[in-house]
């Protein structure tokens, strides 16, 4: 009797430890990626238990012409999940030493990564065609079969580019293909982003907030829909105002004003209006293929159409997107039990806020941010 509850006794720990062994894996795993994070400027564990990635760069046909992309591929070989990085608008595209960086990262963890090089975001510009740019990357990438395993692949979009990235995953022949999508500091409606930009003030479920947006973000706006300013005139005084605001965003522009257009005024008047109740009025005002752009690159209306898991994360203090529009694309999904979502005091904008290591900060900044970060990682390692 004895020896038979023995063995009855190993084969349930047996089973048990069957059924834990990927849950402690994936933590271990998502440790060593947050350590990782957490000194994002030197190496940690990760270097000392994996190998550099092989990186190669490739050339494919995007809707705009021939495209090229960075590919960092595990060493050890064989067939990986797959994650297409979005660089966003950043002049440095994917060559950004932080994405780059975390592509080493998330390569070291498992996963083969792609970053593929979007000319218009790189030019600071983001326009409807970049939804088929984003897809006609992925399903390249995706294509590799030699490498990649397609069933596990996913998406990973930063700030503007997170809208894009989304919606390119929302779209019918990329749905079935997606079985992720990561944003961190995206938006779910241009509209609230431009309202916040200009008058510092956001609201949600009934709780209004305010705080000092970054100048920046107007001058993104105004260099994004410069092309589509049909005046001539307006077009050039607006450029004339884009460089000197982007070499000092104190600069004043008062001389330009007399000289602006009906067209070029409006789009001053919404860069720079004060009460966030007009800004539906003023974005009526813009010229119709702005507002067209607007529109499509408006995350809403395609959400409900996502058939991959939604994983969001948002600086509490961004500056650049409220942080309440992720929490809109958490509550807008077609499927709550698919969407895992985290604000961090611990980030701003998509770089990291950081807090002196005293004891108090310990246990009200630190372990909470860390917490929450591990969350997020645990539920993306669920695909390595």
């Amino acid at each position: 009797m004895k020896k038979k509850y023995t063995l009855v006794v190993l084969l349930a720990l047996g089973l048990l430890a069957l059924v834990l062994a990927p849950v402690f894996q994936r933590a271990f795993w998502s440790i060593l990626v947050l350590s990782e994070l957490l000194n994002f400027e030197s190496r940690g564990g990760l270097q000392l238990l994996t190998s550099p990635p092989k990186m190669q760069e490739i050339t494919y046909t995007g809707s705009k012409g021939s495209s090229k992309a960075d590919l960092y591929l595990p060493r050890s070989g064989g067939k990986h999940p797959g994650i297409l990085l979005n660089h966003g608008v950043i002049d440095t595209g994917k060559d950004d030493p932080r994405l780059k960086r975390l592509a080493e990262i998330l390569c070291r963890s498992g996963f083969a990564v792609c970053i593929p090089d979007f000319q218009s975001m790189r030019s600071f510009r983001i326009d409807p065609s970049d939804i088929e740019e984003v897809q006609m990357a992925f399903e390249h990438f995706i294509s590799r079969k030699e490498y990649i395993l397609p069933q596990s692949c996913g998406l990973f979009g930063f700030s503007y580019g997170a809208g894009p990235t989304i919606i390119a995953a929302c779209r019918p022949a990329l749905r079935p293909k997606v079985r992720f999508v990561v944003s961190f500091g995206g938006y779910y409606d241009l509209k609230n982003v431009l309202s916040f930009l200009a008058t510092g003030s956001f609201e949600f479920g009934g709780k209004s907030y305010s705080r000092q947006p970054q100048e920046y973000g107007k001058w993104v706006f105004l260099a994004n829909n410069l092309d589509l300013v049909e005046s001539p005139q307006d077009r050039s005084l607006l450029r004339n105002i884009l460089q000197i605001k982007l070499h000092d965003e104190k600069a004043p522009i008062e001389r330009f004003e007399p000289l602006l257009g009906e067209e070029g005024r409006n789009i001053l008047a919404l860069l720079f209006h004060s009460d966030s109740g007009q800004t539906e009025s003023l974005i009526m005002k813009l010229p119709a293929s702005i507002q067209t752009s607007i529109k499509a690159l408006s995350v809403g209306p395609a959400l409900r159409h996502l058939n991959a898991d939604l994983i969001l994360a948002h600086g509490e203090d961004d500056d650049m997107i409220p942080f309440t529009e992720t929490i809109r694309l958490a509550q807008a999904a077609p499927d709550s039990r698919r969407v895992y979502w985290q604000t961090l005091k611990s980030y701003s904008h998509v770089d990291p806020a950081h807090q002196a290591w005293t004891l108090k900060n310990l246990i009200t900044f630190h372990l909470p941010e860390g917490w929450k970060l591990f969350g997020l990682i645990n539920q993306l390692m669920k695909y390595r």
